[in-house]
Protein backbone atom coordinates (compact mmCIF):
# COMPACT_ATOMS: atom_id res chain seq x y z
CA UNK A 1 0.00 0.00 0.00
CA UNK A 2 1.60 3.41 -1.18
CA UNK A 3 0.77 6.31 0.75
CA UNK A 4 -0.45 9.55 -0.72
CA UNK A 5 -1.93 12.40 0.47
CA UNK A 6 -5.11 11.47 0.47
CA UNK A 7 -4.67 8.30 2.68
CA UNK A 8 -2.91 11.25 5.03
CA UNK A 9 -5.74 13.59 4.98
CA UNK A 10 -8.06 10.51 6.02
CA UNK A 11 -6.15 9.21 8.80
CA UNK A 12 -5.89 12.77 10.40
CA UNK A 13 -9.75 13.16 9.70
CA UNK A 14 -10.54 9.75 11.51
CA UNK A 15 -8.10 10.28 14.26
CA UNK A 16 -9.75 13.57 15.18
CA UNK A 17 -13.28 11.70 15.04
CA UNK A 18 -11.96 9.36 17.28
CA UNK A 19 -9.98 12.04 19.71
CA UNK A 20 -13.80 13.54 19.59
CA UNK A 21 -15.38 10.19 20.19
CA UNK A 22 -13.12 9.44 23.54
CA UNK A 23 -13.82 13.22 24.92
CA UNK A 24 -17.07 12.63 24.73
CA UNK A 25 -16.87 9.39 26.44
CA UNK A 26 -14.99 10.67 29.16
CA UNK A 27 -17.16 13.45 29.74
CA UNK A 28 -20.63 11.55 29.35
CA UNK A 29 -19.98 7.92 30.58
CA UNK A 30 -19.84 7.86 34.73
CA UNK A 31 -19.34 4.39 35.27
CA UNK A 32 -15.74 2.56 34.25
CA UNK A 33 -16.72 -0.42 33.12
CA UNK A 34 -18.73 0.88 30.46
CA UNK A 35 -16.48 3.89 29.80
CA UNK A 36 -13.77 1.07 29.06
CA UNK A 37 -15.85 -0.88 27.09
CA UNK A 38 -17.05 2.27 24.95
CA UNK A 39 -13.26 2.97 24.74
CA UNK A 40 -12.95 -0.09 23.22
CA UNK A 41 -15.88 -0.03 20.87
CA UNK A 42 -14.64 2.74 19.66
CA UNK A 43 -11.17 1.62 18.86
CA UNK A 44 -12.05 -1.02 16.93
CA UNK A 45 -14.08 0.85 14.89
CA UNK A 46 -11.84 3.60 14.22
CA UNK A 47 -9.52 0.90 13.09
CA UNK A 48 -11.43 -0.56 11.03
CA UNK A 49 -12.92 2.53 9.38
CA UNK A 50 -9.30 3.69 8.95
CA UNK A 51 -8.42 0.65 6.84
CA UNK A 52 -11.29 0.06 4.49
CA UNK A 53 -10.91 3.78 4.02
CA UNK A 54 -7.45 3.51 2.65
CA UNK A 55 -8.11 0.02 0.48
CA UNK A 56 -11.17 2.29 -0.76
CA UNK A 57 -8.41 5.03 -1.30
CA UNK A 58 -6.29 2.51 -3.15
CA UNK A 59 -8.90 1.76 -5.40
CA UNK A 60 -8.86 4.89 -7.13
CA UNK A 61 -4.87 5.73 -6.54
CA UNK A 62 -3.52 2.50 -9.05
CA UNK A 63 -5.54 2.51 -11.46
CA UNK A 64 -3.78 1.06 -14.66
CA UNK A 65 -5.45 -0.51 -18.10
CA UNK A 66 -3.98 -3.44 -20.43
CA UNK A 67 -4.11 -2.97 -23.71
CA UNK A 68 -2.05 -4.64 -27.49
CA UNK A 69 -2.81 -7.77 -25.49
CA UNK A 70 -1.56 -10.37 -27.63
CA UNK A 71 -1.11 -14.52 -26.99
CA UNK A 72 1.11 -16.69 -29.57
CA UNK A 73 2.14 -20.31 -28.97
CA UNK A 74 6.13 -20.85 -28.89
CA UNK A 75 6.02 -24.64 -30.45
CA UNK A 76 10.44 -25.19 -29.62
CA UNK A 77 9.54 -24.75 -26.09
CA UNK A 78 6.16 -25.34 -25.20
CA UNK A 79 5.21 -22.06 -24.04
CA UNK A 80 2.95 -19.31 -24.65
CA UNK A 81 4.52 -15.66 -25.02
CA UNK A 82 2.25 -13.10 -23.83
CA UNK A 83 2.96 -9.12 -25.05
CA UNK A 84 1.05 -6.00 -24.21
CA UNK A 85 1.44 -2.82 -22.83
CA UNK A 86 -0.42 -1.30 -19.08
CA UNK A 87 -0.94 2.24 -18.74
CA UNK A 88 -0.86 3.65 -15.27
CA UNK A 89 -4.22 6.01 -15.33
CA UNK A 90 -3.64 8.25 -12.23
CA UNK A 91 -0.89 10.72 -11.71
CA UNK A 92 -0.15 8.27 -8.66
CA UNK A 93 2.92 5.68 -8.82
CA UNK A 94 2.13 2.14 -8.98
CA UNK A 95 4.64 -0.58 -7.46
CA UNK A 96 3.92 -3.94 -9.05
CA UNK A 97 1.33 -4.84 -11.62
CA UNK A 98 0.02 -8.85 -12.11
CA UNK A 99 -1.08 -10.44 -14.96
CA UNK A 100 -3.42 -13.80 -13.31
CA UNK A 101 -3.59 -15.95 -16.51
CA UNK A 102 -6.37 -18.75 -16.87
CA UNK A 103 -5.62 -21.52 -19.84
CA UNK A 104 -8.82 -23.58 -20.40
CA UNK A 105 -8.87 -26.55 -22.91
CA UNK A 106 -11.87 -25.75 -24.54
CA UNK A 107 -13.85 -29.17 -25.09
CA UNK A 108 -16.67 -29.95 -27.28
CA UNK A 109 -18.75 -32.05 -25.00
CA UNK A 110 -21.91 -34.44 -25.94
CA UNK A 111 -24.54 -36.95 -24.42
CA UNK A 112 -20.96 -39.49 -24.08
CA UNK A 113 -20.02 -37.41 -20.99
CA UNK A 114 -23.23 -38.94 -18.96
CA UNK A 115 -21.57 -41.92 -19.68
CA UNK A 116 -19.54 -44.26 -16.61
CA UNK A 117 -16.13 -44.59 -18.18
CA UNK A 118 -15.84 -41.34 -19.52
CA UNK A 119 -17.17 -39.46 -16.43
CA UNK A 120 -14.13 -40.99 -14.72
CA UNK A 121 -11.63 -39.53 -17.20
CA UNK A 122 -13.20 -36.52 -17.67
CA UNK A 123 -12.12 -36.41 -13.49
CA UNK A 124 -8.66 -37.15 -14.03
CA UNK A 125 -7.94 -34.76 -16.86
CA UNK A 126 -6.13 -31.41 -16.27
CA UNK A 127 -8.45 -28.84 -18.30
CA UNK A 128 -7.28 -25.32 -16.69
CA UNK A 129 -4.06 -24.06 -15.85
CA UNK A 130 -3.47 -20.50 -13.88
CA UNK A 131 -0.27 -18.38 -13.84
CA UNK A 132 -0.23 -15.26 -11.60
CA UNK A 133 2.80 -13.40 -13.70
CA UNK A 134 4.34 -9.67 -12.38
CA UNK A 135 4.51 -7.96 -15.87
CA UNK A 136 5.58 -4.55 -14.37
CA UNK A 137 7.74 -3.50 -11.49
CA UNK A 138 7.36 0.53 -11.08
CA UNK A 139 5.38 2.60 -13.16
CA UNK A 140 5.29 6.16 -12.44
CA UNK A 141 1.93 8.01 -13.02
CA UNK A 142 0.29 8.59 -16.12
CA UNK A 143 3.03 6.36 -18.12
CA UNK A 144 2.92 2.96 -19.62
CA UNK A 145 5.40 -0.24 -20.31
CA UNK A 146 5.27 -2.56 -22.70
CA UNK A 147 5.78 -6.18 -21.61
CA UNK A 148 6.85 -9.33 -22.32
CA UNK A 149 6.45 -13.14 -20.57
CA UNK A 150 6.66 -16.72 -21.27
CA UNK A 151 4.94 -19.19 -19.90
CA UNK A 152 4.48 -22.69 -19.86
CA UNK A 153 1.96 -24.34 -22.04
CA UNK A 154 0.31 -27.91 -21.57
CA UNK A 155 0.91 -29.70 -24.38
CA UNK A 156 -2.12 -32.12 -24.25
CA UNK A 157 -4.52 -28.98 -24.67
CA UNK A 158 -5.55 -28.80 -28.25
CA UNK A 159 -8.29 -25.84 -28.40
CA UNK A 160 -7.14 -23.29 -25.39
CA UNK A 161 -9.17 -20.35 -24.32
CA UNK A 162 -7.05 -17.79 -22.55
CA UNK A 163 -8.37 -15.72 -19.71
CA UNK A 164 -6.79 -12.78 -17.65
CA UNK A 165 -7.14 -10.01 -15.20
CA UNK A 166 -5.18 -7.03 -14.44
CA UNK A 167 -3.85 -6.62 -10.41
CA UNK A 168 -2.38 -3.91 -9.64
CA UNK A 169 -0.70 -2.84 -5.78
Amino acid sequence: MQFTIFHILAFVILLLCFVLVCILIFLKVKQKEFALISYTIATIFTALLIYSVFLTINQFTTQASLSKLTFSRDLRHESIIITGRVQNLTKFNIRKCYLMLNILNKKRVGGEIFEEKNVRNAKMQNTSVSYTIEIIDTLPGNTYKEFRVSVPFPPSFNNPEFYHTLKCI
